[in-house]
């Protein structure tokens, strides 16, 4: 399974989902492809990848000027 977390594509947008699931959360989370709903989302364009955020732990190089 992917680790990919994807978000809604439209900032705002409610994507419910079935059953008595809650709607994808607006923070995002991992896609099961093996659910034909949520491959949908993906396929369609109603969720995209979200963008990768820098990492916490790594912290800016110096640069050194002359």
């Amino acid at each position: 399974m992917s680790e990919d977390i994807y978000i809604p594509a439209k900032k705002g947008e409610r994507i419910p989902m079935p059953g008595n699931q809650p709607d994808w959360p607006a923070d995002g989370r991992t896609v099961n492809f093996a659910s034909p709903y949520e491959a949908r989302l993906v396929a369609d364009g109603t969720l995209k990848l979200k963008p990768a955020s820098a990492d916490p732990e790594q912290k800016p190089t110096a640069r050194r000027t002359k």
